[in-house]
């Protein structure tokens, strides 16, 4: 008998056999008794009725995860579904990197009033053999901890920081695996102490083992697509060398500004987590359509004619209509993954004001990402040399910026910047040294 078939008959059938004992047990002790034998039956019906609940709500999960819904979808439906069995106020999971040496906080959802804490989380990488994870991971041991603060009394990281300045008091941690290979952990957080017991354990092996397969499902179908597009994006990146890094910068820019705007709680509808992690995904691919200019256009060292500068324009209609057939094909899947990346490849050169391209769109007409990606791209080329121009100070392009507050960039975003002017500075000159490393 496998683990699923173990659990079904756990959580179905045992509970059944154990109704029909009671059954018969109850009906022999009428003959004898005045006892009620609706009274008797409840605990027993009560039973098996959570039981089935948990069953319905692992195969509603399995066809959700059929229907090629996003894992972030399922991690949502996840959290909403399954709190009546196990208590929780996050869920995080870290993924294996770097040939499974490191653990890096991957995805993460939480009640609101701990809605901060996913985002502190992102991106937080330890090296396994450092941790106490290491076992859960070799060995697929869960871990529970029913204070967190006792437990973490002599291990000061980063990550027990955050957890514990969240209010953190208790959790569960259960290996994920495919086909017994590890590809991460997942945590089921609670903020009261001494909550979880053995039962929860055993429940979420057999949740574990379906988060793992959507999981692993997801990642080998965006890290496909996504590693084929920003392959292409660096191919056209590699034809212009004065752009070196440009990039990995601008990136690491719109990412930035993303967060400076999600800490100033603007656009609280739009930027979460998932909204982060895209961000930074396709910011990338803003420029992929320069594939398709020529060199001699893309290369030329002085001004533009007003020809070539049409020609260079048309970059923005090249990018969106390669990722618009990526996603038509993966659409044939029922899936969905570019959006974003259409909106800020359409988007980037487009000005609040209007006076941009292609469309001409102008304030919030322009999406968001595309919105945030203008300033991080602008900024970026001012600080760097090009055939064409010096590079730019600090000072003299974050003046630049400031002064198109309105006409070239959103309002919002600009002064959001400003307010933020020493860690974007931070952010800047680490790339500074870089270069002259």
């Amino acid at each position: 008998m496998n683990k699923t078939e173990n659990r079904l008959h756990k959580y179905i059938t045992e509970p059944i056999n154990h109704l029909i004992s009671n059954v018969i047990s109850i009906e022999k002790l009428s003959n004898d008794s005045s006892l009620s034998v609706k009274k008797e039956l409840k605990p027993v019906i009560k039973e098996l009725e959570a039981n089935i609940s948990k069953f319905d709500k692992l195969v509603e999960l399995i066809e959700n995860m059929n229907r090629k819904i996003s894992f972030d979808g399922i991690l949502g439906y996840i959290y909403k579904n399954f709190s009546e069995f196990i208590p929780y106020s996050h869920i995080g999971i870290a993924l294996l990197k770097d040939e499974g040496k490191v653990l890096e906080a991957s995805y993460g959802i939480s009640a609101p009033f701990l809605s901060e804490l996913p985002k502190r989380m992102m991106g937080i990488k330890a090296e396994i053999s450092s941790t106490s994870l290491e076992n859960i991971v070799k060995n697929g041991t869960p871990r529970v901890i029913n204070d967190l603060k006792i437990y973490t009394k002599n291990k000061d990281t980063e990550y027990n920081r955050i957890l514990l300045e969240a209010g953190i008091k208790s959790s569960i941690t259960l290996p994920l695996k495919i086909n017994d290979r590890p590809i991460g952990i997942i945590f089921f957080s609670s903020t009261e102490k001494n909550i979880y017991k053995d039962e929860h354990i055993e429940f979420l092996e057999t949740l574990s083992s379906s988060i793992a397969i959507s999981l692993n499902k997801n990642i080998f179908i965006d890290e496909m697509l996504y590693s084929t597009l920003l392959a292409l994006t660096k191919m056209a990146e590699a034809r212009d060398e004065d752009t070196g890094d440009h990039l990995d910068r601008m990136t690491a820019y719109s990412l930035k500004i993303s967060e400076f705007l999600m800490d100033d709680k603007l656009f609280e509808n739009v930027i979460d987590v998932s909204f982060l992690k895209n961000i930074e995904r396709f910011s990338p691919m803003h420029d992929i359509g320069k594939v398709g200019v020529k060199d001699g256009i893309l290369l030329k060292p002085g001004k533009l004619t007003a020809e070539e500068y049409d020609e260079m324009k048309k970059h923005v209609n090249y990018g969106a209509e390669v990722l618009r057939s990526a996603e038509s094909n993966i659409a044939k899947l029922s899936y969905s993954m570019f959006q974003m990346g259409i909106e800020i490849v359409e988007g980037h050169h487009e000005k609040w004001n209007g006076t941009g391209y292609p469309g001409k769109k102008f304030g919030s007409h322009i999406p968001l990402s595309a919105r945030i990606v203008a300033v991080a791209d602008v900024f970026d080329a001012l600080t760097s040399k090009r055939p064409y121009k010096k590079q730019f100070s600090f000072d003299d392009s974050f003046s630049y910026i400031v002064g198109e507050r309105g006409s070239h960039f959103d309002p919002d975003i600009v002064d959001s910047v400003i307010r933020h002017k020493d860690e974007f500075f931070n952010l800047y000159k680490s790339f500074q040294s870089n270069r002259q490393a």
